[in-house]
């Protein structure tokens, strides 16, 4: 639904006042946004996402991160915002959950990737890692992708948290 309004101010706007809201209530930090690229609608999770197109999941991406945090995390304004599921979450085969992904780096690179990118760009604190693989390794546990990507290529050096049980998972 959000991606339908095609309105990244309209987002902005709305996530400032879930931040105010949460603020409010004593919260500091959101497990939010949820910027998978989603092209497969048999995936549970499709609900999350702001669509299936890069270019308007990353105008969204920027627009949830900067609706979360305001222009500076203090203690009157904006909560911690988390960028998930990095990376590919939203590209399961047979749209079942925790399954493989199996993607070519440049669909990864060009397709996949610019939402959590703008994320980032935008000042996310945290990102959270992804249950599936990525060339066969799992993203929580992947180094090209936390290290040379995120970390190198990108700049990040904020938090990087797992989701639910991704360690044990690992086993």
């Amino acid at each position: 639904g959000l991606g339908a309004t095609w309105e990244p101010e309209l987002i902005r706007e709305d996530y400032r006042l879930v931040a105010e809201e949460a603020k409010a209530a004593g919260l500091h930090v959101t497990f939010s946004p949820m910027v998978d690229l989603v092209r497969d609608a048999r995936w549970g999770r499709c609900l999350e996402s702001p669509g299936e197109d890069p270019w308007l999941n990353s105008r969204f991406a920027q627009a949830m991160v900067e609706g979360f945090q305001g222009k500076a995390l203090n203690e009157k304004q904006g909560i911690a915002a988390c960028v998930k599921h990095f990376a590919a979450y939203g590209a399961p085969e047979g749209g079942r959950e925790y399954n493989t992904v199996d993607i070519s780096r440049r669909r990864l690179m060009e397709e996949y990737l610019p939402p959590y990118k703008a994320a980032v760009d935008a000042g996310c604190e945290m990102v959270m890692t992804a249950f599936n693989t990525v060339e066969e390794i799992p993203a929580t546990a992947n180094q090209w992708l936390m290290e040379e990507v995120l970390r190198k290529e990108w700049g990040f050096n904020g938090i990087i948290i797992t989701d639910y049980a991704a360690i044990q998972e690992l086993i």
